[in-house]
């Protein structure tokens, strides 16, 4: 079975979301909070992890820096319910394989974890994509965040930026 850590500091969110995982044939993990997430981290080799942004004991982002180092084949996702362009560019640059707003349905973690899986399995992401990517990510830190300001820059439209945005591959 395929070990998921599943860091939340709501018993009844965190618990719902292992259920459903087990349901789906994966073997989760839950940490309460970034100490516990780390600790997990270093021996229990997750292949996935899903992660939310704001925790009890501190960010998200800090178990995705920590999985990146200890289990770099670890594929994290990160969920929140206050989701901003700059919390998406600083966790994709920590190592996040996605950034999910919440509510997320079961169905639709699923299948973000099984696209992770493929993309990783699938061998290195085109360095085109991997390019276009990095660009995009340091015109929208350049900009704040800012969607408007780094599609004009990008000689983009706003809403075509955001549907690369939503499209963009994941980290190889």
């Amino acid at each position: 079975m395929t070990t998921v850590l599943v860091v939340e500091d709501d018993a009844t969110y965190r618990g719902a979301l292992a259920r459903a995982l087990k349901r789906e044939g994966f073997d989760p993990y839950e940490a309460d909070g970034v100490e516990s997430a780390c600790a997990f981290a270093a021996t229990g080799k997750p292949a996935f992890a899903v992660i939310d942004l704001r925790l009890g004991d501190g960010s998200g982002i800090d178990v995705v820096r920590e999985l990146a180092r200890a289990v770099p084949d670890c594929r994290s996702i990160l969920l929140t319910g206050h989701g901003t362009i700059p919390a998406a560019v600083e966790a994709m640059r920590a190592g996040a394989s996605d950034f999910r707003t919440k509510p997320i349905s079961t169905a639709e973690l699923v299948d973000t974890l099984r696209r992770s899986a493929e993309a990783a399995g699938s061998g290195t992401p085109d360095p085109l994509d991997r390019a276009e990517r990095e660009h995009i990510l340091k015109m929208l830190d350049a900009c704040g965040g800012n969607i408007s300001e780094a599609a004009r820059r990008l000689k983009l439209h706003r809403r075509t930026l955001q549907r690369k945005l939503q499209k963009l591959p994941t980290t190889g």
